[in-house]
């Protein structure tokens, strides 16, 4: 199987929060993001009573570390926070918008999406220090099935601790992702099947149309020619 990502570089975009009409598929981990958040907070509480001098009058080296903490906690906060709100799947205008390779996001015909189902690999999570043998610990992953004719997206480079996107499966690593169980794969394939369906029904009205015209233009010039075989 031929495999590249040249053509597949036209259906990258770099901002993915810029197009609010999406319809979120795949949720991020909310959770980790929610709770990555706290130190940030309490960093930036703690920086701004210092800088205030809410309780005490803080000497001029304490304040610079404040700025600088508050800074920082700011900066952090705001990328989760951004983070919280990006999708990992979503659909829009007929294509399947994948954001593996932060910050950018590439676009796939829904066309060519077949199916979704569950799989499992490794977590790339660091191990705890405690934990130098043994078994690797694994995620429960989304994957996405692609058709063997899309061959501009049977590759294409993510963000490794995201997932994967090789052979025309996109792999979304369940560590990242919203709850994986059976309810998630039940709706993103209905409603895969709901789209295809829409998509099938849509060609067969263009095809009975072009199909009509095609006849009132036949019909056209038999008539026109009749017409001139009685002027004769």
């Amino acid at each position: 199987m031929t495999t590249g990502t040249s053509k597949a570089v036209n259906h990258v975009q770099n901002n993915p929060l810029s197009d609010d009409t999406h319809e979120v598929w795949l949720h991020g981990n909310r959770r980790v993001y929610t709770i990555a958040l706290v130190p940030g907070v309490i960093i930036l509480c703690g920086s701004a009573l210092v800088l205030s001098n809410t309780f005490f009058v803080a000497p001029l080296w304490l304040r610079v570390i404040a700025a600088v903490l508050c800074g920082f906690a700011g900066v952090t906060n705001t990328s989760l926070l951004l983070w919280l709100r990006r999708p990992l799947l979503a659909y829009s205008a007929g294509h399947l918008l994948v954001y593996l390779r932060p910050p950018h996001v590439v676009r796939v015909p829904i066309e060519f999406v077949e199916v979704f189902f569950a799989g499992q690999s490794e977590t790339h999570m660091p191990r705890p220090r405690t934990q130098t043998k043994g078994p690797a610990h694994e995620s429960r992953n989304v994957v996405v099935r692609l058709a063997e004719r899309a061959s501009q997206f049977q590759k294409h480079p993510v963000k490794p601790s995201l997932g994967s996107w090789e052979e025309g499966y996109i792999v979304v690593r369940g560590t990242w992702a919203e709850p994986v169980n059976k309810d998630l794969f039940r709706r993103l394939n209905r409603r895969l099947i709901e789209i295809h369906r829409l998509q099938n029904k849509s060609f067969e009205n263009g095809a009975n149309i072009l199909q009509s015209s095609d006849l009132d233009d036949k019909n056209s010039a038999v008539t026109s020619s009749d017409c001139e075989d009685h002027r004769d």
